[in-house]
């Protein structure tokens, strides 16, 4: 990921550990350097994401879990919400788009 204005840079590691085609994937989101190192002092979350039908469409419902309130309290300070909402977002204009 990058900052709009190109001076902030973060990179990201995802291990996936369970792919349940097509309902569930379980991954690990790390924070890593640019070679994909995982920066041990920082919060992993574990993601799961469950797909499922919903009148003729398909409900996705991200889940993600934090080992402790304090790392929860960390992300949280950096941004992770304001992040993740951009994310879903992008995801939504980009699905809107090849409609």
């Amino acid at each position: 990921m990058q900052s709009p204005d190109g001076k902030i840079k973060s990179w990201g590691k995802a291990v996936f550990q369970e792919i349940v085609e097509p309902e569930q994937i379980v991954y690990v989101d790390y924070f890593s350097d640019e070679e994909g190192n995982i920066a041990e002092e920082m919060p992993a979350a574990q993601i799961t994401m469950t797909f499922k039908e919903k009148e003729g469409k398909t409900l996705l419902v991200s889940r993600t879990h934090y080992d402790s309130p304090e790392n929860l309290k960390k992300v949280i300070d950096m941004g992770v919400i304001a992040g993740i909402t951009q994310t879903w977002n992008r995801l939504a204009q980009f699905l809107g788009e090849l409609k």
